[in-house]
């Protein structure tokens, strides 16, 4: 399937996408130099051991959410990023090392996992969680659309790399709005300078949340307030 039917380049404001994606970019740069301070892991809740998997989002890998990882096995958690470089898109191999290391993570516990996404690595999370609902205790989403296609500064890059992309995903589009079958938080915010905010609202119900927080695209995950949220709703065992 053409790449097109994933994203478009904003063409109706150009200059004003470049400009927020260069910002958004801006930002991330700064934030990793000189990281926002996480909050404490003695003021929110205890994490019970069980294995969190956390996906980079487009053209970054674990060196983006490192600070994240570190944060939530301080909190108790067995956090752990995917280990395969950066993350080009919904190729076989990607798509094959996640349910990997899902299905290594409840084998060798007996324990469900929950999946973090960051942009891109959302969907991933997202549509496994579809596929194995039995093996995901819950998603949590950073940034990431579900509308298609996403007006975003990165379609040309998305272009350029789809002829790698798996036939099985992105033949999904026109269902990957629709939530999986457990709790899924998806945050998003308003000044998001890569993808349209709108298109990553998800339907809302009783196990699915939208909420929004202050931060560039970039450095949702490493945003003080979506990491009190994060531990907060890992802490949360659905019945």
């Amino acid at each position: 399937m053409p790449n097109q039917s994933l994203t478009q380049y904003p063409s109706d404001r150009p200059l004003h996408a470049a400009y927020g994606a260069c910002k958004d970019i801006a930002s991330f740069v700064g934030g990793t130099l000189r990281p926002p301070c996480a909050p404490p892991v003695e003021n929110v809740p205890r994490g019970d051991g069980h294995t969190v998997l956390i996906f980079p989002g487009f053209m970054t890998g674990d060196w983006a959410t490192k600070g994240l990882i570190n944060w939530l096995r301080d909190a108790g958690y067995d956090a752990r990023g995917w280990g395969r470089g950066l993350n080009w898109g919904p190729t076989p191999v990607a798509l094959t090392r996640c349910a990997a290391l899902v299905d290594e993570a409840h084998q060798r516990t007996g324990r469900k996992v929950s999946l973090i996404g960051r942009s891109l690595g959302g969907l991933f999370a997202r549509e496994l969680a579809k596929d194995s609902p039995a093996k995901i205790v819950r998603v949590i989403t950073l940034g990431t659309p579900v509308l298609f296609p996403v007006k975003t500064p990165l379609s040309p890059f998305a272009e350029a790399f789809s002829v790698g992309f798996d036939p099985s995903f992105t033949t999904r589009t026109a269902d990957l709005h629709r939530n999986p079958p457990v709790p899924v938080t998806a945050f998003y915010t308003r000044s998001d300078g890569i993808v349209p905010w709108r298109s990553c609202l998800i339907e809302e119900t009783p196990a699915s949340e939208n909420i929004e927080i202050d931060s560039p695209h970039t450095i949702m995950g490493s945003n003080p307030v979506a990491m009190r949220i994060i531990a907060e709703r890992l802490a949360v065992h659905p019945a």
